[in-house]
């Protein structure tokens, strides 16, 4: 497990979605071993996309379809933001994916990425051309249950991220906490676990390093910060986190999160998993 523990510990992790084919993922993986990514994540619980039932609520289609006659209904609500609006038009619109480069197309429009869930759902046997391509650690995200776990290990993964993809995909999945000790009894310390979705506090941070994470991932926190004040909003949302993990592990009469472990948290029997 030492080069995932590097690899945890380095700055350069790339997510991967088998969006556009296998083509379009190769070039994904050359250019993301050409920039120096030290592991790849592979995420595997979005085969289609789910029925987010506010986006058709709120117009996305129409927003950012090519289209102008449907986006004529929304034309008040955008005119009463007009800095806003200036700053979309600048920017060039609705963009493209530009790390998702369909070969002989270009960069995927964002309003295919439905059409392309739907011709890319990931089997095991994809898993193992990715890992003939890709030598680093390979890291599987969006893994629910022990079962799945062992064969992630059996195909050469290094490493496991719990996730139920924020539950935005599948109405009352698992939430990931609720499997983590299940996970981590059936990889058996064969590789590490890592969970991602809930992660709110450095308070969620310390519950999961005690029920055995590795680590653990934050998808939302970064984003708003960035999405404040660009660099230095993401430097200021990790520095909370920092703060309210150090201030929980003070309360709880711990030096560092090594001193954590299952005696500071209470959770249901069903989620001991079977260790």
């Amino acid at each position: 497990m030492e080069d995932v523990k590097a690899a945890i510990s380095g700055p350069a992790w790339y997510q991967l979605y088998l969006l556009g084919g296998r083509e379009a993922a190769e070039g994904a993986i050359e250019r993301a071993r050409e920039c120096g990514f030290r592991a790849l994540v592979i995420t595997v619980d979005t085969s289609v996309a789910g029925l987010r039932e506010r986006d058709p609520r709120n117009g996305m289609r129409e927003l950012l379809g090519d289209s102008l006659l449907p986006k004529i209904p929304f034309l008040p609500e955008i005119l009463t933001h007009p800095a806003w609006l200036i700053s979309f038009l600048r920017d060039g619109g609705v963009p493209k994916l530009e790390n998702i480069v369909v070969p002989g197309l270009g960069p995927m429009a964002l309003m295919d990425v439905a059409a392309g869930l739907n011709r890319s759902a990931v089997t095991w046997e994809d898993f193992k051309w990715i890992r003939n391509l890709w030598q680093g650690p390979l890291v599987v995200k969006g893994i629910l249950t022990g079962e799945d776990a062992r064969h992630a290990v059996d195909e050469g993964a290094s490493a496991i991220v719990v996730f139920n993809h924020g539950g935005r995909q599948l109405d009352c999945v698992s939430p990931a906490l609720a499997v983590l000790r299940e996970v981590i009894a059936a990889v058996d310390r064969k590789i590490e676990v890592l969970i991602e979705g809930g992660i709110r506090r450095g308070s969620d941070i310390v519950k999961a390093i005690c029920m055995g994470a590795r680590a653990v991932l934050i998808g939302r926190a970064y984003a708003y910060g960035l999405s404040a004040a660009g660099e230095a909003g993401v430097a200021r949302a990790l520095e909370i986190l920092r703060d309210d993990v150090e201030r929980t592990l003070r309360l709880l009469g711990c030096r560092a999160t090594s001193d954590l472990d299952m005696s500071f948290v209470r959770f249901p029997c069903e989620w001991q998993g079977t260790n």
